[in-house]
C-alpha cells in the first residue's frame, strides 16, 4: 500500500452496486486484475477511472478534495498516426491531469496518493521546508513529495495548482551604460 498499487494488495473495489474486498492480481497497460474474495475470475479495473479504497489498520483522515496530479496517458500499442495542422507523425502518450483521492494518518505528514503510494506533505515557512501534520485549508500553499526535507532532496509530485502563480511584470526601462563601440572602433577591417 506504502509502495503504490503491487500485487496482492487488498483492496475495496465497488463492483456490481457494492463494494467487494479481494486482492490485486496482475497488471498490463495500466489496468488491474482484481480477484475479489468467493469469486473464482478475475474483474479488469483501472485505478483512476474505478471507485476503490484501500484497506487500512490504522486510522486515517481522507481529505474534503480531490487534487489533480499530472499523469502519461498510455502510449498505444502499436504504432499510430496522428495529424495536427500540416504535421504528421507518430502517435505518443500525452500528460494529463487526472483528480485522486487523499488519504492523511492522524497526526503525521504522511499521505496515500491514489494508487501512486506514500508521500509526504509539507510547507514553506521562514524560507525553510517544514513538515505539515494535517489537511490544508483552501488558498493555503503546501507541497506533496518525497525525500529529505530539504530544497534540493525533495521531489515533488507533478501536482495542477488551483492557486494562481504571482507573475512580476518588469515595465521599466533601465539607461544603456555605455555606448556601443563602432564597427572601425574595434578594429575590424574598413571596407
Amino acid at each position: 500500500m506504502y509502495k503504490g498499487w503491487t500485487k496482492n494488495l487488498q483492496l475495496y473495489v465497488y463492483i456490481q452496486k457494492r463494494y467487494r474486498k479481494g486482492f490485486l492480481k496482475t497488471h498490463k497497460c495500466g489496468k488491474w486484475d482484481f480477484l475479489p474474495n468467493g469469486w473464482k475470475k478475475t474483474v479488469r479495473i483501472c485505478p483512476i477511472k474505478n471507485k476503490w479504497h484501500y484497506s487500512f489498520q490504522t486510522p486515517v483522515q481522507k481529505w474534503k478534495q480531490k487534487i489533480k496530479v499530472l499523469v502519461l496517458d498510455n502510449k498505444p500499442f502499436k504504432l499510430k498516426k496522428e495529424r495536427f495542422g500540416n504535421w504528421r507523425g507518430a502517435k505518443t502518450g500525452r500528460t494529463k491531469a487526472v483528480p485522486m483521492n487523499v488519504w492523511q494518518e492522524n497526526g503525521s505528514n504522511k499521505i496515500l496518493v491514489g494508487h501512486l503510494g506514500l508521500y509526504s506533505l509539507a510547507m514553506v515557512r521562514d524560507g525553510k521546508l517544514m513538515a505539515m501534520a494535517n489537511q490544508p485549508i483552501q488558498g493555503q500553499r503546501y507541497f506533496i513529495g518525497r525525500g529529505t526535507m530539504e530544497a534540493r532532496k525533495f521531489k515533488t509530485l507533478k501536482t495542477v495548482d488551483p492557486l494562481k502563480r504571482i507573475v512580476h511584470k518588469r515595465n521599466y526601462t533601465t539607461k544603456q551604460l555605455y555606448t556601443i563601440p563602432k564597427r572601425h572602433e574595434l578594429g575590424g577591417r574598413e571596407y
